[in-house]
């Protein structure tokens, strides 16, 4: 008895601080701490960056380059060949000139006067070359253009105009990715949602078996406390006491199973509910009320509302993009650039300090790659229509199959409700006969357990009808309005 009166206190304790808790509450609860639903909202949030990060591509882009150089030694331009050249036309034309001028002059003197000329036409020649070589030093016709060490600071912008519609479609695809993430997320908060009702339910059904052994346990500690005096004044036998003290040990043990189970249920609900805290109790009816739509309207909101039939609805758009993204790479690509150095001390003459213009690349062979995408992408396109049919068929099915097994707990719960009232006069009937002296305690027992199966499965048929309720709900996506198909207060 040590053991389960350690029991009795630890649960009395633990009932002693448990917190009211309403389906509603344990649903907040779920969405804000559950890790499942905490995953996979960091999933939505980087669909959301990767949008910021497509619509970017919209946009020009602007970069600044620096960098410093050291090459193996200066480049220059070596001009002293055409400063050779010069000099050598300049005597030429000199010495042309004077020649004329001079001939005439010394004509008269024949053959020397021709040797006077070419003397003069030389000396002028040379004095007009040793002039303007004087004027053009030969380290000047040696230009150094580039120092071995120099510094760049370039500002570069690029703008892609047209592309073939991959940017569009890239931007679209991100756009309908944050879609398709939202619906994952819609359909794992769903999932989340579905396990927090079956785990608050489970425990109401826990709580609720803990009230009905703990009651049969105290009317069959009440019967025995009867057959001891019965059988102190002779009216019944030893056997028929040991058959109720028996039957008041097997209900103790059935209130402590209950109790543990209680135990466990709690402490599932608090793992869903992302919580440390295990002394929770419910508070939320677990009797659903009669469905007021048929099973056909069932099917038509889950085909439409279903989580996963969004994610697919999405799947196939964006498979749509991949097609069109890669018919882009049949197009060209173009774009606007514009450069411009913002260092230009170590500029050469031959670079300019800005420029603006326009650039187009077309990929006009591939190899096959271009065509081997587009039928990629049209596989896919194909494969999600099919993943889309088959949902549509399954998910009806589902529906179909918890719309049945909620029609069927609640015939099977009519059925057993008949039978309550009769269950409960014969308890009472057995218990007068046997107070009277003239029954026997195995007849108590029997209508005891028989009224105590009967309420058992009452309860699980509740259940049951709850559950299957609340899958129907899940189907469409709608598992936190379950409450409102709930009766109140019972």
């Amino acid at each position: 008895m040590n053991k389960h009166l350690l029991t009795l206190i630890l649960m009395g304790s633990s009932l002693a601080l448990s917190e009211p808790l309403s389906l509603q509450d344990a649903m907040q609860k779920a969405k804000q701490k559950n890790p499942q639903l905490v995953a996979s909202k960091t999933h939505l949030d980087k669909a959301e960056a990767q949008k910021t990060s497509a619509r970017s591509l919209f946009m020009p882009k602007l970069s600044i380059t620096g960098k410093v150089t050291k090459i193996d030694d200066d480049i220059t331009i070596d001009l002293r060949d055409m400063r050779t050249a010069i000099l050598g036309s300049n005597y030429a034309s000199t010495y042309t000139s004077v020649y004329a001028l001079a001939s005439q002059q010394y004509a008269a003197y024949g053959d020397e006067g021709k040797a006077m000329a070419q003397k003069a036409a030389g000396t002028a020649a040379t004095q007009g070359q040793q002039t303007l070589a004087a004027q053009m030093p030969e380290d000047k016709f040696k230009l150094k253009v580039q120092d071995d060490l120099f510094f760049n600071a370039t500002a570069t912008l690029v703008w892609p105009i047209f592309t073939g519609g991959k940017i569009y479609s890239a931007y679209k695809a991100s756009t309908e990715n944050v879609e398709a993430e939202k619906a994952a997320y819609n359909l794992v908060e769903n999932t989340v949602m579905m396990e927090v009702c079956t785990r608050y339910f489970t425990v109401r059904l826990a709580e609720e078996m803990v009230s009905l052994r703990t009651e049969a346990y105290n009317t069959i500690q009440a019967h025995v406390d009867q057959a001891k005096k019965l059988e102190e004044g002779g009216q019944i036998s030893r056997a028929e006491r040991l058959r109720a003290e028996v039957a008041f040990v097997e209900a103790e043990t059935e209130k402590d199973n209950a109790e543990r189970d209680l135990s466990l249920a709690r402490l599932a609900l608090a793992n869903t509910l992302g919580e440390s805290d295990t002394a929770l109790t419910t508070t939320t009816s677990i009797v659903p009320k009669e469905l007021s739509e048929s099973l056909e309207e069932y099917k038509k909101r889950a085909i439409e509302n279903y989580p996963g039939m969004k994610q697919l609805e999405q799947a196939k758009k964006r498979s749509e993009r991949a097609v069109t993204a890669a018919r882009g790479d049949y197009f060209p690509t173009i774009a606007l650039f514009g450069k411009k150095e913002l260092y230009t001390k170590d500029l050469t003459i031959l670079e300019p300090e800005w420029a603006v213009g326009v650039v187009a690349e077309w990929n006009i062979f591939h190899g096959g790659e271009t065509a081997g995408k587009v039928a990629e992408a049209k596989a896919t396109q194909r494969e999600v229509l099919s993943l889309q049919n088959q949902a549509v068929q399954n998910i009806s099915l589902l529906v179909e199959k918890r719309y049945r097994e909620y029609q069927h707990a609640k015939g099977r719960l009519e059925s057993l409700k008949k039978t309550e009232e009769l269950a409960k006069e014969s308890l009472e009937d057995q218990q007068k006969v046997f107070n009277a002296g003239m029954g026997t305690s195995l007849d108590v027992v029997d209508a005891q357990l028989s009224l105590e199966r009967l309420r058992i499965a009452m309860l699980k048929a509740n259940y049951d009808a709850t559950m299957a309720l609340a899958g129907l709900l899940e189907t469409s996506g709608q598992v936190e309005k379950i409450q409102d198909y709930l009766e109140s207060g019972k």
